[in-house]
């Protein structure tokens, strides 16, 4: 009899130990105010960033996200801000891309780790949806401070900025996170635009290592949302802070950055060059990742056998048909390469354009762009650290 009564025992032991620590699984681990964070959510966050290799300790950066989470959400829901239908999906699917991986291949790879999809999406929300709040608490604020700097604000009322960056992807493998961390700081260190991009050829594992980590024009609104805030406060030639990716460690540089208003069409003047020489793929990397601006082809020409350089500076309107097509899709400072000779090889560039908007009003437009984008950073993060002051935060 004591031995048949043994298993049932046994069960409701077992029973009530999962239960215990189910319970204390989805206990209340932090307070903030009157929202609560639960150890599953902080487990599942540090297993997140683990499994991601984000620097530091991944508990602890953990609980401190998810309180900057709360925080955020908080203060979007005061002002109204709700997730727009479609973006945390756009979200998710350029993040999982980063890895080569579809939005549920991502999440089958999560599961296998032990984590949950709704994990990745709540991680993955928020920047959203902050995004839109601090801009939506501090457009009369940036307006206002414009107007008193007699610089005219465009942002506000609507126009798009464009930034044109360039990527480095650092891997990181299992055992080998301090190596890669220290070649981000050194990376980090480069102001040259020249030297940043040749240091994409060398070190990134991004597939425009190839061209130099350069990227074209992107809407800074279409950045992936954990990318935006990092562009958004640096000026031509500076590096935005690390961004962990999966498998990797993302770090970007501003080239330049415009208002989407910007319209070829409007220039009467195009400046453009030519560089003709003998095919050779060595030659096509070197252009790739040294060539910035169009005086850097003298120096091309000048220590590469058999080439020709042409730089034209005419009329939009006198250019033939295939050759005007050819710089409406180019951007100053950008080139293409024609391969249809099957001895040579032309790489054509846009060296300037000449607007009918006077310089001036050129350079204040870029200040003003420049002042907006360093003024909104500081504010949002200044308005976070009074939320984090403000607010009742406890640790169970």
């Amino acid at each position: 009899m004591k031995f048949q009564t043994a298993i049932p025992i046994f069960v409701i032991v077992v029973l009530i130990s999962n239960f215990l620590n189910a319970k204390d699984k989805f206990a209340p681990a932090i307070q903030v105010d009157d929202m609560i964070i639960t150890n599953y959510e902080i487990q599942q966050r540090s297993a997140f960033f683990k499994l991601l290799k984000f620097p530091g300790n991944p508990k602890k950066e953990a609980e401190n996200s998810l309180i900057d989470d709360r925080l955020k959400i908080r203060a979007a829901e005061k002002l109204g801000v709700i997730l727009k239908p479609g973006a945390l999906n756009y979200e998710m699917e350029i993040f999982a891309k980063r890895a080569n991986l579809t939005i549920d291949q991502f999440s089958n790879r999560l599961k296998m780790a032990g984590i949950d999809r709704i994990t990745w999406e709540n991680y993955m929300q928020v920047p959203v949806i902050w995004f839109e709040t601090v801009n939506r608490k501090f457009a009369s604020e940036i307006s206002s401070s414009i107007s008193n700097n007699n610089t005219e604000n465009q942002i506000i009322t609507g126009s798009e900025i464009q930034v044109l960056l360039t990527e480095i992807i650092i891997p990181v493998q299992s055992g080998f996170e301090e190596e890669a961390d220290s070649k981000i700081k050194d990376l980090r260190k480069i102001n040259s635009i020249k030297k940043f991009s040749e240091a994409a050829s060398k070190y990134s594992v991004a597939p425009t290592r190839d061209v130099g980590g350069k990227v074209k024009w992107q809407n800074l609104s279409s950045l992936p949302s954990v990318v935006r805030p990092l562009i958004a406060g640096l000026s031509a030639g500076e590096v935005s802070e690390p961004l962990p990716i999966p498998g990797g460690i993302a770090i970007f540089q501003l080239r330049d950055l415009r208002e989407s208003g910007y319209k070829k069409e409007n220039s009467e003047f195009v400046e453009y060059a030519e560089f003709i020489f003998k095919k050779n793929q060595k030659t096509n990397n070197l252009l790739n990742s040294n060539l910035m601006v169009c005086d850097d082809l003298y120096s091309f020409s000048t220590n590469t056998k058999n080439t020709e350089l042409f730089r034209k500076n005419v009329k939009v309107r006198s250019l033939t048909k295939n050759i005007k097509s050819i710089l409406s899709n180019l951007d100053e400072n950008e080139f293409i390469f024609d391969h249809t000779d099957s001895a040579t090889s032309k790489l054509i560039m846009v060296c300037g354009r000449s607007k009918k908007e006077t310089l001036t009003q050129s350079d204040v437009n870029e200040i003003n762009r420049s002042y907006v984008n360093k003024r909104l950073l500081s504010l949002a993060n200044s308005y976070l650290e009074n939320l984090r002051q403000e607010a009742r935060i406890v640790f169970k």
